[in-house]
């Protein structure tokens, strides 16, 4: 190499040096600048959940900062036996973990490992995204670097604690403790600490809340690593393995509401986006009552446990991680229909496990529950009333694409009968006749004003509920008929204020008059008859709810989908039950589920406790409206005899 090539080369070499020097300088600038108290990142500006009473329902990124001395010793020695076992003698990298994982990286050409300390988590943490790069990790080691120099390891240990995300909503070890164990962080024994410490590696997996068997495998090996790194003994950890740890929460409302919570926060994500809403320190205004709240989530949770038996599944608390997914599930909307406020909503048995909110999913057919859209069209538009007398028989409808012939669910025919009977015992027969009478476009287009907004295709077979619907959408639309015919259109929220107290979002009620109150309150009295003696939703009384009301139970095809919506004047509550890979809900003699059977006690069970306070109201009457006995099959007066049923009559 001659001497002007040298210097070129040395020039190059110079050049990359002080390119990278820059590149360097440029990037530190970029770096945050480390508070004088870490704990102060920690306490953020979180965002408050707030029920229609006003109490606080969920503080989103919620965490409670305390000392290390306010900590049971176990919790300390276990986070640094699991997650940094050198942690007092280096000075913020693991040299030799953090080359294991170069060369695991370079070899695999991506970043798979971080060799990451407690001080590199807390830097990625606070200031990092959560994505694999190099130009991170680099950033990561810098800033760890820098907290190390300017810290005490007590100083970070304590900030690492308390910021870790322990799941369930919940961040550091204090509110963990609430969380799991209904205790404070000093009152922790070495079994709950450890477990605690094996959490947040993974939080939906190791939540003993809902994974107990995987959590004890996870506690066993925390407690191996903290024999491994000389905390405690063998015997200690044979006994701590001996200990029976039972999950509780000190909130007992904290949970119910993941599911009303997490809509909440996906809707104002959309406008507010998703960092102002978790962290911009909001109060938002729900519509949800606490009351209603806790007691929709125990009435599923109740209801499924029991649904379960019947079907002869085990416990689905001893149920694996992966065996939870094929356990059925339910959903449960309520909605005040005088002011549209949805009161309480559950979208699923356990949102840890399976977070897709079924309550707002419009993807499963409605069955019969969808018929008194189709009495309420035929009320409307062709004359006919309460008293109104059609045939259940065999019958062959053309559709333009062939023939259909429905039959009824027991495969019987009644004869004539009257429209509220039809509607009582759900004959499929006669709600097929009056849709082929009315038009499947008419009975579409009676549906979406009265409050469904997902598609419907206007097709005979919404006689049998044949379209896709959410248990909020049927909540709303049946609410319009409690409600004397005005549309209300439902809300989650009134009111988003900043953290200066500014409104920055408020919804207001929108209302519309569908139909007059005289011709709503035929169909309300219909479906008055499902609940009552002879009706479908009888049973309502038999499970303890003895309160003025009305509904419409609904079975889907091949019972994939069990339903059941009713109201009383005073709340619209909607109830689905079924499984998410559509299957048929059947008993353990492989008997199909009807809504009766399977959502129908849930409903009971939540509207006898959600308005166990509440004064007993009956519907109002509409001064054109008179009532009279008739006979069943003839739909003549009749004063004495059998078959006979009260039906409500408009005045000419």
């Amino acid at each position: 190499m001659n001497n002007t090539t040298a210097r070129i080369v040395w020039l190059l070499g110079i050049l990359l040096g002080l390119l990278m020097v820059i590149l360097l300088i440029v990037s530190m600038m970029t770096f945050p600048r480390i508070p004088g108290d870490l704990n102060e990142i920690a306490l953020n500006n979180p965002t408050y959940i707030l029920g229609a009473d006003g109490q606080i329902a969920k503080i989103l990124a919620d965490r409670e900062v305390i000392k290390l001395a306010q900590m049971s010793p176990h919790v300390l020695h276990a986070f640094i036996a699991l997650e940094d076992h050198r942690f007092y003698s280096h000075h913020g990298i693991n040299k030799r973990a953090l080359t294991r994982a170069i060369f695991d990286n370079i070899i695999h050409f991506r970043v798979r490992q971080g060799g990451s300390t407690i001080t590199q988590q807390l830097a990625k943490n606070l200031f990092f995204s959560f994505e694999r790069d190099w130009a991170r990790k680099i950033k990561e080691i810098f800033v760890a670097f820098q907290i190390e120099r300017q810290f005490s390891k007590e100083e970070i240990l304590e900030a690492y604690i308390n910021q870790i995300n322990f799941g369930s909503g919940v961040y550091g070890v204090e509110l963990a403790a609430q969380t799991y164990f209904a205790k404070h962080a000093n009152e922790l024994t070495l079994a709950e600490a450890a477990m605690l410490a094996g959490i947040p590696r993974w939080p939906a997996r190791y939540n003993p809340s809902i994974n107990a068997a995987v959590a004890k495998e996870r506690l066993s090996f925390v407690l191996k690593r903290m024999v491994a790194e000389g905390y405690i003994s063998e015997n200690e950890k044979a006994l701590a393995l001996l200990e029976e740890l039972k999950a509780e929460r000190i909130n007992k409302m904290q949970g119910a509401s993941d599911y009303f919570v997490d809509e909440v926060k996906n809707r104002l994500s959309r406008t507010l986006g998703a960092e102002a809403v978790n962290y911009g320190g909001l109060r938002i205004y729900t519509t949800m009552d606490p009351k209603y709240q806790f007691e929709a989530t125990r009435a599923v949770s109740g209801g499924l446990v029991k649904l379960d038996e019947m079907m002869g599944l085990p416990p689905y608390q001893q149920a694996s991680w992966d065996e939870k997914a094929n356990y059925p599930q339910a959903a449960l909307v309520a909605v005040d229909p005088a002011t549209g406020a949805i009161k309480a909503l559950v979208g699923g048995r356990d949102f840890r496990r399976a977070p897709f909110n079924r309550a707002v999913s419009n993807n499963r057919h409605a069955g019969s529950a969808f018929k008194p859209f189709i009495y309420f069209t035929a009320l409307q538009r062709i004359g006919v009333n309460p008293a109104s007398v059609y045939v259940d028989e065999e019958i062959a409808l053309e559709t333009g694409s062939g023939v259909w012939s429905p039959d009824n669910i027991d495969f019987t025919y009644q004869g004539p009968v009257v429209l509220k009977w039809a509607l009582m015992r759900s004959i499929n027969v006669i709600a097929a006749k009056l849709i082929n009478e009315v038009g499947p476009e008419q009975v579409a287009a009676t549906a979406k004003s009265l409050g469904i907004q997902s598609p419907i295709e206007a097709n005979l077979s919404l006689a049998l509920g044949a379209t896709g619907v959410s248990p909020l959408e049927m909540a709303a639309a049946f609410a319009t008929i409690a409600n004397g015919g005005i549309r209300r259109t439902p809300i989650l929220y009134t009111m988003v204020r900043n953290n200066l107290a500014e409104i920055i979002e408020e919804t207001i009620p929108r209302n519309q008059r569908i139909v007059d109150p005289a011709t709503c309150y035929l169909l309300l009295d219909m479906m008055r008859g499902v609940c009552e003696k002879g009706g479908t939703g009888a049973a309502v009384r038999s499970h303890g709810f003895t309160r003025p009301c009305a509904g419409k139970t609904g079975t889907s095809n091949d019972y994939r989908d069990a339903w059941f919506v009713g109201f009383s004047p005073e709340l619209v509550t909607a109830v689905w039950v079924g499984y998410d890979d559509n299957r048929s809900i059947r008993d353990a003699k492989r008997r199909g589920l009807t809504g009766s059977r399977a959502a129908l006690p849930i409903w009971a069970t939540f509207m006898r406790h959600a308005l166990n306070q509440e004064e007993i109201r009956d519907f109002p009457i509409p001064d054109d409206i008179q009532f009279v006995t008739i006979n069943v099959h003839t739909g003549l007066e009749a004063a004495a005899g059998d078959s006979l049923i009260t039906v409500a009559k408009r005045l000419r």
